[in-house]
């Protein structure tokens, strides 16, 4: 790859594939800038969507690619973080881009290292809790 980044980083997950929209549109006037960047969105919210924990979105796209920003079909919650804790994040953004050999965005690995957490790990939570002077007598 000779653009200079890592490889996946620049390539289009969706080269090769039709769009619908090109083969709707009789006059020819397509912008494909707007198809890219504005997909569908069904206002129905659906399971997937009250938690975004499914694999796939809209069309069947995985949620990464279906949402048409990072912050799409989440709503703002505030905490806030001991220092060693913010490095713990930045330790494993930079472990899961080596992974997955791509850019991780902060506010997925949070979502999802705390829906993780949440899900299947309440024991765990509960003894750092109990570290932390919960459930003394």
């Amino acid at each position: 790859m000779g653009n200079g980044m890592k490889s996946g980083s620049g390539e289009d997950p969706f080269e090769g594939i039709e769009s619908a929209t090109e083969d709707n549109d009789p006059t020819g006037d397509h912008d494909d800038t707007t198809a890219q960047s504005d997909p569908i969105i069904d206002d129905e919210p659906t399971d997937v969507d009250a938690n975004n924990s499914g694999n796939s979105g809209v069309s069947g796209l995985p949620w990464k690619y279906s949402r048409s920003n990072a912050k799409d079909g989440r709503e703002m919650v505030q905490f806030f973080l001991q220092e060693e804790t913010q490095t713990a994040e930045e330790v494993a953004q930079s472990e899961l881009e080596s992974r997955l050999d791509e850019n991780v965005l902060a506010l997925d690995l949070r979502e999802a290292a705390y829906q993780v957490a949440l899900e299947e790990h309440l024991n765990d939570i509960a003894d750092r809790l109990r570290e932390w002077g919960y459930d003394a007598e």
